[in-house]
């Protein structure tokens, strides 16, 4: 038996364990996950729980079991990681030692407020946090005994949880002190390290003009040096100082020691990982998800969840002989909420910062991005379902709800300068063309031995003249091929796709007919059209005779952009 072993059950450990349970073989591997907790928490509902918002009030709405949304078949051991020897492959608890062919860290990240001088001592002194459920409970009194003063939300440093939560929270103060009639009587400031409300420019742009809006204030570039509670005051390194009279601190987030201790960290707790591929850069077999990853994007749940779909797909990767994929893009997206019921969405990922426009979403959508709407606020209640009932399971990586991918359909492209190029470059000039072909009639397994030798995923198939007829994929082998004992690329191929089933041997019984082309000439930002709307990851790109002299993957868009 191999063993894959997940630390952590937060969301990514949860997603990966559910998704990987649906893709293995559990008769030659077992799953093990491992958490020194017995909760899984809804880490989204501690920024409503100091205000009572939209119904949570209590631990309760928060909280479940954490074997809950675990997969059935694998095994939940409730322990503490001591350390992860890469060399033996192995994890030490304390509660005894497991082996793994593979590792999943998703092991998260916590609040560490003995970093700032004076912080702990002050903590429930007039100073809370919503970043534990503790302190987002104990903050419910404060919040409601607050008639009158000075309300500062102070980052003390980055990385954090959800970056944009501190300015959310102050939004649904105004909110909160509005409906309660002393909102005029309560100054809200927001102190942050950042240069503004938000990292990311368009976003901080529209946050801040909300924010001034509501009489908000915000104090940029503050690097806390310490709390002192005695004189309700922070200091800053420059020697600046903000005074209040009820302190929300988001503290310093770090990584779990034994990730350091392993070898693994950066020294702060957090696994060095490949952007791309989410490997671990210090280990081999070991990928990192979710809050414990060492990527340049957002500590969120949905950033968890999009990482999900890479590990899950590298790891089989692995299994099959094959080098991990960088199709990770950083991609994230979030609800946020600006109060009267109101919110916005942003969708970003690491080249391309959040832009206005419309995200459609099927039966729920079109949502707003990057301005305020109601439905946008109703994306962020029902998200509290989604989490529990499709997040978790791993079930949205399986429908066209949330692409891993950053999409640009109903984007405004024309505010974003380096997307601009999507307007004006052509195809030509950013497609390979050095393109892997097969004829048809090739034999499965000639077709497979091609894409192993040359690290592609898909051939298109020509015929005698060299034109275009089809294409096949490595998921259509994946996805649409039953093995057999003896010769796996000659046995009867399903097609899942057009429920249909046929006898064959050769690439024309698996391949899609008329596949969706594109001309040089033509413009990119076509081409984003046609890989959205069709749900694809590759066109092929053809001569007015469907001669393949190309092709332009989604990779090459986004190489295009990063430049």
């Amino acid at each position: 038996m191999k063993h894959i072993v997940i630390l952590g059950a937060g969301t990514g450990g949860t997603v990966v364990a559910n998704m990987l349970e649906r893709a293995l073989n559990l008769k030659e591997w077992q799953i093990t996950i491992i958490d020194r907790s017995s909760e899984h928490h809804y880490q989204p509902g501690y920024l409503f729980l100091p205000m009572r918002l939209y119904g949570y009030e209590r631990r309760s709405q928060v909280v479940r079991d954490i074997r809950e949304k675990l997969p059935s078949n694998a095994d939940f051991v409730q322990a503490d990681v001591r350390l992860i020897d890469h060399q033996k492959r192995e994890v030490k608890t304390d509660k005894g030692e497991y082996p793994y062919d593979f590792l999943v860290s998703s092991l998260g990240c916590h609040v560490v407020p003995e970093e700032v001088d004076g912080l702990t001592e002050a903590m429930g002194h007039d100073v809370h946090t919503f970043y534990t459920l503790d302190g987002a409970i104990a903050m419910q009194e404060a919040m409601a005994g607050m008639k009158s003063g000075r309300l500062v939300v102070n980052i003390a440093d980055s990385p954090i949880k959800c970056p944009v939560a501190p300015i959310e929270f102050c939004l649904l103060a105004d909110y909160y002190f509005s409906q309660r009639g002393v909102r005029e009587h309560i100054e809200i400031t927001l102190v942050t390290p950042y240069d503004g409300a938000f990292t990311k420019p368009n976003a901080n742009r529209v946050l801040s003009e909300i924010a001034a809006d509501k009489g908000l204030k915000v104090v940029s570039n503050f690097s806390l040096e310490s709390v002192d509670a005695g004189a309700h005051c922070i200091h800053s390194f420059e020697g600046d100082r903000v005074d209040y009279d009820l302190l929300c601190m988001v503290p310093p987030n770090f990584g779990p020691k034994v990730i350091d201790d392993s070898g693994l960290g950066d020294g702060t707790g957090y696994a060095l990982t490949d952007p791309r591929t989410l490997k671990c850069r210090k280990a081999d077999r070991i990928y990192a998800i979710g809050d414990n990853a060492a990527v340049a994007t957002s500590k969120a749940g949905s950033a968890a969840h999009f990482e999900a779909e890479t590990v899950v797909a590298n790891i089989l990767r692995e299994i099959d002989g094959k080098r991990p994929m960088p199709s990770y893009e950083g991609h994230v997206n979030c609800f946020v909420e600006s109060g009267y019921h109101k919110a916005l969405l942003l969708d970003f990922n690491y080249d391309i910062e959040p832009l206005p426009g419309d995200y459609p979403m099927p039966m729920l959508g079109p949502f707003s991005l990057l301005k305020e709407s109601y439905i946008n606020h109703f994306g962020k209640i029902v998200f509290d379902w989604v989490y529990w009932n499709m997040l978790l399971p791993g079930y949205l990586a399986e429908v066209p709800l949330l692409p891993s991918h950053m999409a640009f359909t109903g984007k405004d492209l024309s505010t974003h300068p380096r997307v601009q190029k999507v307007r004006t470059t052509r195809v030509g000039e950013v497609m390979q063309r050095e393109v892997f072909t097969v004829l048809q009639g090739t034999a499965l397994k000639d077709a497979a031995d091609l894409m192993v030798k040359h690290q592609v995923s898909s051939l298109p198939v020509v015929d005698v003249d060299g034109v275009l007829i089809g294409i096949v994929t490595e998921a259509d082998y994946l996805a649409a091929m039953n093995t057999a004992e003896e010769d796996p690329m000659g046995v009867i191929v399903h097609l899942k796709r057009g429920r249909k089933r046929c006898k064959g041997t050769t690439v024309d019984d698996l391949m899609t007919s008329k596949p969706i082309t594109i001309g040089e000439d033509e413009s990119v930002r076509r081409a984003v059209e046609l890989l959205d709307r069709n749900h694809i990851k590759r066109l092929i790109v053809t001569d007015d005779g469907r001669h393949v002299i190309g092709v332009l993957s989604r990779a090459d868009l986004m190489k295009m952009l990063s430049c």
